[in-house]
């Protein structure tokens, strides 16, 4: 079945077409993804999916390392640039701005 309708392809296709890109996207849902203030400079970022601006990425996965000292973590970045072996500062789902605690 797999030779006739190959769902990989037909998935990817799927997505391609009838998805917007991110730059599009993240113009109308900057203000959902991001709860602190409209107008501060995360905001613009996450709404103009700046590289050059403040890392933001949702984590959606974490997985350790065979010898746990470090997480291998996978996600979506929203704005910024991550490289591997950054060091970076991961919030909990908690977080509020002006806090200490997440």
């Amino acid at each position: 079945m797999q030779k006739f309708i190959p769902a990989s392809e037909a998935l990817l296709e799927m997505i391609v077409v009838h998805l917007p890109s991110p730059a599009v996207a993240q113009r109308y849902r900057a203000d959902m993804l991001y709860s602190g203030p409209k107008d501060d400079r995360y905001c613009e970022a996450i709404r103009n999916c700046d590289p050059a601006g403040p890392l933001i990425m949702y984590v959606s996965k974490m997985v350790p390392t065979s010898d746990n000292s470090r997480f291998y973590a996978f996600g979506r970045v929203f704005s910024g640039t991550i490289r591997s072996g950054q060091k970076s500062r991961i919030m909990g789902s908690n977080y509020e701005p002006g806090h200490k605690e997440d």
